[in-house]
């Protein structure tokens, strides 16, 4: 009798032990769900984005853009982000001919390279894309 009076409650402690670890497995995975699921709505959020600000290069076109003639707007859900005017440049192209080169400049709506991207240091990008709340597109 004195064998089982030092077995008592083993059983108890062994199930509680148990069940804290179960718990502790339990957080981890809740914890990693949730960031899973910030991560794919920053994701989703970039991606409405990104589609929105070459939607907009597509229709308003280069030029406008450039020129300032067309602003562009990104909206997701219930937050817009309006876009500062993109950083574009006509460079000079040089044309190579047998027996010589020539340089030429492209007209004055070529543009040879541009920079579209959300304005940084802007809380509703951030809130909206994550990270720096920075997308660009640049050639």
């Amino acid at each position: 009798m004195g064998s089982r009076r030092g077995q008592r409650g083993d059983a108890l402690l062994e199930s509680m032990v148990g069940v804290v670890l179960a718990s502790i497995v339990g957080l981890g995975l809740s914890y990693t769900t949730a960031r899973m699921m910030v991560s794919q709505r920053y994701v989703s959020s970039q991606y409405a984005v990104l589609a929105q600000m070459t939607d907009s290069l597509q229709s308003s076109g280069v030029s406008n853009i450039c020129s300032g003639a067309s602003q562009v707007s990104v909206a997701v859900g219930t937050s817009s982000v309006s876009l500062p005017t993109p950083t574009c440049t006509t460079t000079a192209v040089t044309v190579s001919v047998q027996g010589g080169s020539q340089s030429a400049t492209l007209p004055a709506g070529v543009v040879t390279s541009m920079s579209l991207s959300t304005p940084s240091s802007n809380d509703t990008a951030i809130n909206l894309i994550g990270g720096n709340g920075v997308i660009a597109i640049s050639e």
